[in-house]
């Protein structure tokens, strides 16, 4: 039997014609490429699936009946593909246990913003807000969308109040530890995705649980995350 190819990621030039389409079908309602990034990382980590008529609409802006008229038939088809295209890759990556690479836009000096990236990843987690409960009940993943939300709040404050600017300082800080989250969140629903059950079942531990954040028990220096606890690991990395 023939293996599947695996999903590629989108090139660079991809990914201008991909945020270009976007822009074209509603300049002002469809998501650009970054939050776009961002939203289907929440949706292809979600335990519920979200299917394409509820998420397209969100990432185009406007009614997906509506994308042939404004695109005509050959380039609805194309941004079709390179959406489908997009989430599968990134379906994939995370799958395969890979780094994740994500989107993001800079700023004159070459740093990663981040906002655009947190705001798509927001409203991913709104597509289902109930599945995401499990993360507050253990301690180890209650603050998993601290940072996405921080970075969130600088372009979107509640309402009656001025948002908060980040320090530069602060600001790779936060879009590195929102990354990292983002693929702790993806790890955490894994089994339950395969599942495809309700919530997960409480996990039993015959030993003491060790943090993400605590020496890793094997001696290596490293946190335990990033060691044995890493989601790839069978051995420390030397």
């Amino acid at each position: 039997m023939i293996p599947t190819p695996r999903p590629r990621l989108l090139s660079d030039d991809e990914i201008a014609r991909l945020d270009a389409l976007l822009e074209e079908t509603h300049p002002q309602e469809s998501m650009t490429v970054e939050e776009l990034d961002g939203f289907l990382t929440a949706l292809v980590a979600c335990p519920e699936p979200v299917p394409a008529d509820e998420w397209v609409p969100l990432a185009l802006g406007v009614p997906a009946t509506e994308l042939t008229t404004r695109l005509g038939e050959g380039r609805a088809r194309e941004l079709t593909r390179l959406l489908e295209r997009h989430r599968s890759a990134l379906a994939s990556q995370l799958h395969e246990r890979e780094a994740l690479s994500p989107i993001l836009a800079v700023d004159e000096a070459g740093r990663a913003i981040g906002t655009g990236w947190a705001v798509g990843y927001v409203r991913g987690l709104g597509m289902r807000p109930e599945t995401w409960d499990a993360l507050e009940e253990d301690p180890e993943y209650a603050d998993a969308f601290d940072a996405a939300m921080r970075l969130v709040e600088e372009v979107e404050a509640p309402e009656g109040a001025a948002g908060e600017p980040i320090p530069d300082a602060d600001r790779q800080g936060l879009v590195d530890a929102m990354i990292e989250s983002a693929i702790d969140v993806f790890e955490f629903f894994r089994d339950q995705r395969a599942r495809g059950l309700g919530p997960s079942e409480p996990r039993r531990r015959d030993a003491p649980k060790v943090g993400r954040n605590d020496p890793c028990p094997c001696g290596s220096g490293r946190k335990f995350k990033q060691c044995c606890g890493a989601p790839s690991a069978g051995t420390p990395p030397a």
